[in-house]
């Protein structure tokens, strides 16, 4: 796997870990409260089950698309255009929206396991869930490369960037009285976020042209493509 695929995975997902969401909001709300049931002590819980979700939905991906190359190697030279155009989507909605407003949330004491199940749940029922990781991870895979082992790889790069933006949330939470002045920073770092998920799009787009994605995918000969 090119360092050059890590480190533009690393970038573009530590974008959207940085970016709130639903796992963001319940990590919060975990550690809103005030006394040892909040802080980072309550948002353990939230971060440890985002995370282990994120390795059911990294497994499930993993042997679905060996599954998809095995069997029809085109659909995945598609599949890997469908992820450009998702950042390309993701980056154009992140600049044009507006992010969750984190000081509306109220604390909720709850346990580690507690906490542990409801970040699961969050993670697990969200419905973009599916669509990110069929979209968003094939473009970072060579298929003529380990598959699992280029998974296991994306995988463990995920806990650092979800851990990084679970917690930094959870660390503002911590600190109620802050949320409101992450609220007024959350728009301009959208703004920087669209922007680097364009550019990864672009750089993406730029290597399936280059190692003949579009001519698999398309049927297309090589002398067609400028």
């Amino acid at each position: 796997m090119p360092i050059e695929a890590i480190l533009l995975f690393l970038v573009a997902d530590m974008m959207f870990c940085l970016t709130p969401g639903p796992a963001t909001l319940v990590t919060v709300s975990h550690a809103l409260p005030q006394g040892p049931a909040g802080g980072m002590r309550g948002a353990l819980g939230p971060i440890v089950g985002v995370n282990v979700g994120n390795f059911i939905w990294y497994g499930l991906t993993a042997f679905g698309l060996i599954a998809l190359i095995q069997a029809v190697p085109t659909a995945y030279s598609v599949l890997r255009w469908v992820g450009v155009v998702y950042l390309a989507w993701m980056g154009l909605r992140m600049f044009r929206g507006s992010g969750s407003a984190l000081a509306t949330l109220k604390g909720q004491r709850a346990s580690f396991g507690k906490g542990f199940l409801n970040g699961l749940a969050v993670h697990m029922s969200n419905p973009k869930a599916l669509l990110f990781y069929t979209a968003f991870i094939p473009p970072f895979i060579d298929p003529n490369g380990n598959i699992l082992l280029q998974f296991a790889i994306l995988a463990g790069l995920t806990v650092i960037t979800e851990t990084t933006g679970l917690t930094f949330y959870a660390s503002l939470a911590s600190r109620a009285r802050r949320l409101g002045k992450a609220d007024q920073t959350q728009e301009r770092f959208q703004k920087i976020a669209a922007a680097v998920l364009m550019g990864a799009a672009l750089i993406l787009a730029w290597w399936n042209l280059n190692d003949g994605a579009m001519q698999s995918a398309f049927n297309l000969p090589q002398d067609t493509i400028v």
